[in-house]
């Protein structure tokens, strides 16, 4: 039966264990929430902690060439990529362009120094979602109850929405470079979201979502472009003003727009979805990769965002929208026009990844809070495209429900309000409030309830504890002044 239904690769993530016959009444057998296998005769059997260890454990147990092992490093990559790329979204990168108008190169040492704080974070995520293997809010609700999933979700789920209301309004703007209509762009936006839920396939999303989040290391040509002087970055690096109230408040807008907790939410249902084997720790090492090449990435694109505003040579006093990264990119191309098409492509794709990361952010969160079992069913070879959404969709209602509302009300909300409604202290309300019991949670779950082998370190356990409560004070701080 099994080996009729699953003709290709596919997983059941996010719970502890469930029954196949949910889905097929004619099977009666369980399955972990591992990966199916390929077998020698080109089918694919069962994989379960006993007697297999997953597809990636078994590309391990082959050919040990450096080709396979680069293979199995970037099959497991991209959950933590994926995250890091839709942590620098447009309001991530107007707040550093704001940071190198108003303090040119004061800022910029924060922003080396949050690689780590971010690596941190999302350290936890990856770590918990391979050892336990479910989602942020499946663990709450397992382990404390439905009222705490529920307590965390319903937030988080607030969060999703405004961010991508944000993602929505800051793609409206940018593509008004061009004449096109914000009801048109955020059409084009809301299709391609959908499409992509659409597929059924994890695959298809982290594809989409990389290859479009890629195109913001258009910024580090920027950088160099912008020729910024040694000496005044060497000043820069060693002057941090804490007595002027804007330089104190930049520094918790950067530090807010590192540790997002959909971001956090995202990566360790990501990691489940991705799939993992019995060899957690041979797992986790290539998920510290992936996550610690993420934290590199997207703090130099804040960075080089940074750089190119600061050193420009007309900078202004304030950078609110993307109109005015027009004046100051096209100081540095020299060309309105190269200005324009470097900021729809780095700008927009952006915004695209963090959309993604959100719609499947806010879709798992729900169903993971009502205490639904998420899996994903495989295309038969036969099937037409419109005949697997129709199974998709039959099989995860709740996921499909929540990802088309949450789409369907920033589309409406766009076409209603004015593009230009600035929804930045909404969203930096729910995140800041948001921020501490996410990540404190994450920190307990990793610190005292994993096993000895997985726990957090005692050193490294207080450190990280220190870190993440001078980063909650800071949020907490401009959460109480702007309310």
């Amino acid at each position: 039966i099994l080996r009729s239904r699953f003709r290709s690769l596919s997983i059941i993530p996010n719970v502890p264990s469930m029954t196949v016959k949910k889905f097929f009444p004619e099977a009666d057998i369980e399955l972990t929430p591992r990966l199916l296998s390929s077998s020698s005769d080109g089918e694919h059997e069962v994989s379960n902690d006993s007697d297999n260890s997953g597809s990636l454990s078994s590309m391990a147990d082959g050919d040990r060439s450096w080709v396979s092992r680069l293979r199995q490093t970037l099959a497991f990559m991209g959950p933590g990529l994926m995250a890091c790329l839709a942590d620098t979204d447009g309001p991530c990168l107007l707040t550093a362009a704001q940071s190198g108008a108003q303090w040119g190169y004061a800022l910029l040492a924060l922003q080396l120094a949050l690689v780590p704080v971010l690596f941190s974070a999302q350290e936890l995520t990856a770590r918990l979602g391979i050892v336990r293997g479910m989602g942020m809010t499946a663990m709450l609700r397992q382990d404390v109850g439905p009222i705490a999933a529920w307590l965390v979700s319903a937030p988080l789920l607030a969060a999703c929405v405004l961010g991508l209301l944000s993602e929505f309004s800051i793609i409206g703007q940018t593509m008004t470079f061009w004449g096109v209509p914000v009801w048109a762009s955020n059409s084009a936006v809301s299709l391609t979201l959908l499409t992509v839920a659409a597929t059924g396939s994890y695959a298809v999303a982290e594809i989409a979502g990389l290859a479009m989040g890629i195109c913001q290391v258009a910024f580090f040509l920027t950088m160099f472009m912008a020729a910024p002087k040694l000496d005044s970055m060497a000043d820069g690096l060693v002057r941090f003003p804490l007595d002027q109230p804007g330089f104190v408040k930049l520094v918790t807008a950067n530090i807010g727009a590192v540790i997002m907790p959909w971001m956090l939410a995202y990566q360790q249902s990501a990691i489940c979805n991705k799939g993992v084997g019995q060899d957690r720790q041979r797992h986790l090492q290539l998920a510290r990769i992936d996550t610690g090449l993420g934290s590199l990435l997207t703090q130099g694109v804040m960075a080089a965002m940074l750089l190119t505003v600061a050193a420009s040579s007309k900078q202004l006093g304030s950078v609110s929208t993307v109109h005015d990264l027009v004046v100051i990119f096209t100081s540095v191309l020299g060309n309105e026009f190269r200005a324009k098409m470097l900021l729809t492509f780095a700008i927009i794709g952006a915004c695209m990844v963090a959309a993604i990361v959100q719609t499947l952010c806010a879709a798992w969160t729900f169903e993971q809070a009502m205490g639904r079992a998420t899996a994903t069913l495989p295309p038969e070879s036969d099937e037409s495209a419109v005949l697997r959404m129709v199974q998709n969709v039959r099989a995860r209602p709740l996921f499909y429900v929540a990802y088309t509302v949450a789409c369907a009300g920033a589309f409406t909300f766009t076409l209603l309000m004015d593009n230009a409604v600035d929804l930045s202290v909404w969203t930096e309300f729910c995140n800041g409030v948001l921020m501490p019991p996410v990540i404190f949670t994450l920190w307990y779950l990793a610190a005292f309830r994993l096993p000895p082998e997985y726990t957090l370190g005692i050193c490294y356990r207080w450190i990280v504890f220190v870190v993440f409560l001078v980063c909650s004070l800071f949020c907490v701080g401009e959460v109480r002044e702007e309310w």
